[in-house]
């Protein structure tokens, strides 16, 4: 459903059309009727142009409202199909204006129906003339009142933008958070580095071998840099990486890594080492 804020602009420019041409748009089989969603009819009227309500019906905002008519050529009666068709909502007290479009049918009949939600939106408590806004660029235009409603309930609340100078946004930043003594970080980082050296000493208690490594430096050197690649990868993960994506890293790494281990073990086995 279309909505357009005011239709008097379109009532206007309808207006000088149908004065260049010639005004041949009638209506027939108007109806406007509210029904309760229990089936209760509240009120229906039917009228022929220029007919108008004989009273002034009342409506609650939860209360649906359907319009229907028919489009004619006043003087072949023949059904048109229109360029605009809209049905206006003019507030008789404030003047606030609001037109929904009519959506034209399979048997050539205009429709509106508006629901609890547009009209919570767009319509609020008070009177309000109901109108036909209707418009050919062939036929010219028809602007045909129809009568006044009273709708009564609560009109849901709009988001309105004021522009302008807005009040100064106060900011408080977080204080810097205190970090412990440079000296002090440095001794843990050395405490860190112990267990490292304490390997160390214990391969060279052990008699480790390592002078083998370059009767076969190709494996050997490609084996090592894998694992070179997942101390670098723990390290990245101890310092900020996300787990996600040192998952994903650690897969990359797996063919190379058995690829080369292959490798290195086929080539040791060759040269009997």
């Amino acid at each position: 459903m279309r909505l357009f804020q005011s239709a008097r602009t379109a009532a206007a420019a309808l207006f000088v059309f149908g004065s260049l041409c010639s005004a041949a748009i009638t209506t027939n089989n108007v109806v406007v009727k509210a029904m309760e969603r229990t089936g209760d009819k509240l009120f229906e009227n039917h009228l022929v142009y220029p007919q108008k309500f004989d009273d002034v019906p009342t409506i609650s905002a939860a209360t649906p409202l359907a319009v229907s008519f028919d489009a004619l050529n006043d003087a072949t009666k023949k059904a048109l199909k229109l360029d605009q068709a809209f049905v206006s909502f003019r507030n008789t007290d404030s003047g606030d204006e609001v037109a929904f479009a009519a959506t034209m049918g399979k048997s050539g009949s205009y429709r509106l129906n508006i629901g609890r939600k547009q009209f919570r939106t767009h319509l609020a408590s008070g009177q309000y003339a109901i109108s036909l806004v209707l418009g050919s660029f062939a036929d010219g235009g028809l602007f045909y009142h129809l009568g006044d409603i009273q709708v009564v309930g609560k009109q849901k609340k709009k988001n309105v933008v004021r522009y302008g100078r807005q009040p100064e946004i106060q900011h408080r930043f977080a204080e810097p958070q205190r970090m412990p003594n440079v000296g002090l970080s440095a001794v843990f980082a050395l405490l860190v580095c112990v267990p490292l050296a304490g390997l160390v000493g214990v391969w060279v208690r052990m008699g480790v071998n390592v002078d083998n490594l370059a009767k076969e430096s190709v494996g050997s050197t490609m084996l090592l840099a894998m694992v070179a690649a997942y101390m670098a990868l723990a390290v990245a993960y101890w310092i900020g990486v996300r787990l996600i994506p040192t998952l994903a890293y650690v897969l990359v790494l797996a063919l190379p890594t058995y690829l080369t281990g292959q490798y290195a073990l086929n080539r040791r086995i060759q040269l009997g080492l």
